[in-house]
């Protein structure tokens, strides 16, 4: 017998009081609040506990966090200063960490502000996704990958993946800490001051998702991935400021978003070339040719020099210059942006004209070089 109206309404209250939603958000102050409300929607409702933990963002998204806060639409915000340990892109592990920790609900959900949910119908998904938690081989519920990374079928509208992201996933508390601390213990334990079990095998940055798959694959379980549709997706952009608010009206509005639903659906390869970001145009040539330099026989020497060097970065980055570095480098990528915007009509033009097809063509080439 089909559950009333009224029975849904009470299961989704009842599901939400026992979630807490968190995030580390750097910046995005055209957005923050409005992605914030987004997810509100896509979940039915605010869910009991919102966490907040700045990585030192500017006073503007300082200052909208504050009033979320004061308006009861963030239950726990940490913001702090440059002259933090803490401070800095480069650290967001630890934040991300500390917004699960302080959580205080028994299932949390990580999301990311670069990451945009849509949902229409679906009443009953979270109710849905909740209860598959308590299944002994689920560590996850999630989506928004935006590359193959596809284990097995589960059953109708779901899959199987061996692969989670703190860009959105839902998991009991018990879960997160017990996979944190199985990873990382000493180094957590230390205050992050210790080394970083992630920095000898790969970037640290990603210590979260690398302790997430080595619980799922040292105790044989799996996220489960739900089948997006048109009425129901969680796309990670992976754009900033005013162009994920751009990206973001876009998204709402359905435009051009059939081909990345389930990028994540398909056997996983290892090729960077394969991530597909809404809002984002293909790799560019930069990008191309910073992958081929990385798997040169070049690359390691490169990645050895700058972990070298990351000890130097970091105390010139709490320097008396380093506000002035970081503001140098702000204004620098202001400017890029908007001499490119300046160059657009004549790209435009240019790809119009009879040298056109010429120049794709060129692309093209030189591309298929580079995969």
């Amino acid at each position: 017998m089909a559950a009333t109206l009224t029975e849904l309404t009470s299961a989704l209250e009842q599901t939400l009081s026992q979630i807490s939603m968190v995030t580390a958000n750097y910046g995005e102050s055209p957005v923050l609040a409005a992605v914030i409300q987004d997810w509100f929607h896509f979940l039915g409702g605010k869910p009991g506990e919102v966490v907040v933990i700045d990585c030192g963002s500017d006073a503007e998204t300082q200052t909208i966090c504050w009033a979320m806060f004061r308006d009861k639409l963030i239950d726990k915000l940490q913001i702090i200063h440059e002259t933090s340990d803490d401070f800095g892109k480069d650290k967001g592990y630890i934040k991300e960490y500390t917004a699960g920790a302080i959580a205080s609900k028994p299932y949390i959900l990580f999301f990311k502000t670069d990451t945009l949910p849509y949902r229409k119908g679906h009443e009953n998904w979270l109710v849905e996704a909740i209860q598959y938690l308590e299944r002994e081989d689920i560590f996850a519920v999630g989506g928004s990958y935006n590359g193959p990374c596809k284990a097995e079928d589960a059953w109708d509208g779901w899959y199987f993946s061996r692969f989670c992201s703190y860009n959105f996933a839902i998991m009991k508390r018990d879960t997160f800490v017990a996979a944190m601390h199985e990873f990382a213990n000493d180094f957590i334990l230390s205050g992050f001051k210790s080394k970083n079990p992630l920095d000898s095998d790969g970037d640290g940055r990603f210590l979260i998702e690398a302790a997430f798959e080595q619980y799922m694959e040292q105790h044989n379980l799996y996220t489960l991935m739900k089948v997006e549709d048109i009425n129901w997706s969680v796309f990670h952009t992976n754009v900033h400021g005013e162009h994920l608010k751009k990206t973001r009206e876009k998204y709402l509005a359905r435009k051009d978003v059939k081909k990345y639903l389930n990028s994540g659906i398909g056997a996983y390869e290892h090729n960077p070339d394969k991530g597909k970001y809404y809002g984002q145009p293909g790799p560019s040539l930069l990008k191309r040719l910073r992958i081929a330099f990385g798997k040169s026989a070049l690359g390691p020497f490169w990645r050895s020099v700058k972990q070298a060097l990351k000890p130097t970065r970091i105390a010139f980055g709490k320097s008396v210059l380093g506000p002035s570095w970081r503001s140098i480098k702000q204004m620098a990528r202001n400017q890029w942006g908007a001499f490119k915007q300046i160059l657009r009509p004549v790209r435009v033009a240019f790809g119009q004209s009879v040298l056109g097809p010429s120049w794709r063509s060129l692309k093209q080439k030189l591309f298929g070089r580079l995969r």
